[in-house]
């Protein structure tokens, strides 16, 4: 299914959008390899689930993917945790791919990954990806998880049992993935020899997880285009976490190294400091990569709120696109534009409806007759003449009093009293 709107003739300007022709010449686009066949995992159903206080009934579970498919997104990964919630899934879209994640808590002891093998081609996953660590800083994993500390030669040897088992029960129709956890702190020729292991025992797709932001962005670049190169046919796919506030542009330039499927969340929900964010990483690839994705940017917003408020974790209303004020005005200067599409675009390079948003106009310490005069309009008002300093003035000491935004009626009574 098509995304919307997708910018699939790479052009700067339209009547939804003025980005920069920078992103379309061709002196920079020729040092990326897109994949013709990337596309986006969502994992909200997994890894945004990760978060303190946050535990969803099976029916927040289904409203939550129902909302995912309307929006476009073609596959969801979920937990082993619950099976069921997969197969529940599957039967009300079973168009959607779903992918399985193991974690290593049960993939680390071969005996174990069978029995998880088995729940989840049973109950309806499209992909079983199992997560493994060969990084020496990870080996210790073995003693905690498994009971044993074991080399990392026999760790490999252990994984590719696990592998086959699962290739064996994949058949023809789905998918083994292998998601490798610490990639970057692995050397690329080691890396790549042991997920070349994986292949030959039957995985299809081999994630790259960075654990928690070990890189900086050009280090995705390589890692990914690397693997493609030394892994030739198999899909490459790449999931980044935010500690280091890389994650999505990590993403980004994981796409422009070949990466064929890369995850995000909605409202980059995730462990400790998040992942990348749905909407934005949508977004980029649709209008500033111009690859379909088959997402709904319009939808975008609703669902930002739905999975806000169904896990009870706030969005920032900075989050662009999404949030309250990403493509608000405050300051002064913003609003001393003329009115109409010359002025718009003079602070903004999308339209809000493009994300199910809206423009608002907000108010604060170093707002003036302009911003004052623009919300008064908003609100059907009009200000005395004379007056506008006064309301200036008197809006400036509101919020230097009550420390937050003002709200609409607060701002209609100062404009009242003025005029008295």
């Amino acid at each position: 299914m098509p995304g919307h709107p997708v910018n699939s003739k790479l052009e700067a300007i339209t009547d939804l959008w003025r980005i920069s022709q920078h992103c379309f010449s061709e002196e920079i686009r020729s040092k990326m390899t897109i994949s013709p066949n990337l596309k986006l995992c969502d994992i909200t159903l997994r890894e945004g689930r990760q978060l303190p206080g946050v535990s969803l009934r099976r029916d927040e579970v289904l409203l939550i993917a129902d909302k995912l498919v309307e929006a476009g997104v073609g596959m969801l990964q979920m937990h082993h945790d619950d099976p069921q919630e997969m197969e529940e899934v599957k039967k009300r879209h079973p168009n959607v791919t779903i992918e399985a994640l193991v974690h290593p808590t049960a993939v680390l002891n071969p005996e174990m990954a069978k029995v998880e093998v088995d729940l989840n081609f049973g109950h309806g996953a499209d992909y079983t990806t199992l997560c493994f660590s060969f990084s020496e800083h990870q080996m210790c994993l073995f003693e905690s998880m498994a009971g044993a500390r074991i080399t990392i030669e026999q760790a490999i040897e252990r994984a590719m049992g696990s592998v086959n088992y699962a290739r064996e029960k994949a058949g023809k129709s789905r998918k083994v993935g292998c998601l490798i956890q610490d990639c970057t702190r692995i050397p690329i020729q080691r890396l790549a020899e042991v997920c070349k292991k994986l292949v030959d025992a039957g995985a299809d797709m081999i994630k790259l997880d960075d654990i928690n932001g070990m890189a900086i962005t050009p280090v995705y670049t390589h890692v990914v285009r690397e693997m493609k190169r030394l892994l030739p046919g198999t899909e490459i796919g790449l999931h980044t976490h935010n500690d280091i506030g890389l994650a999505t542009a990590a993403i980004y330039a994981g796409v422009e190294g070949g990466a064929d499927l890369i995850d995000a969340c909605v409202n980059g929900l995730g462990e400790r400091a998040h992942i990348a964010p749905l909407a934005e990483v949508a977004a980029v690839v649709q209008i500033y990569y111009g690859v379909d994705l088959g997402i709904r940017l319009d939808k975008m917003s609703e669902l930002s709120r739905l999975v806000s408020d169904v896990m009870k974790w706030p969005m920032t209303d900075t989050m662009p696109f999404v949030g309250k004020t990403a493509f608000s005005h405050l300051v002064e200067v913003h609003y001393c534009v003329p009115e109409g599409e010359e002025g718009f675009w003079s602070y903004l390079c999308m339209k809000p409806r493009m994300f199910g948003n809206a423009q608002h106009n907000l108010l604060g310490h170093y707002s003036g007759p302009w911003a004052v005069r623009t919300k008064a309009k908003e609100l059907g008002l009009k200000i005395a003449p004379g007056k506008e300093p006064a309301v200036v003035q008197k809006v400036r000491s509101e919020i230097r009093w009550r420390k937050r935004q003002l709200t609409d009626g607060e701002f209609r009574r100062i404009v009242e009293d003025a005029g008295r």
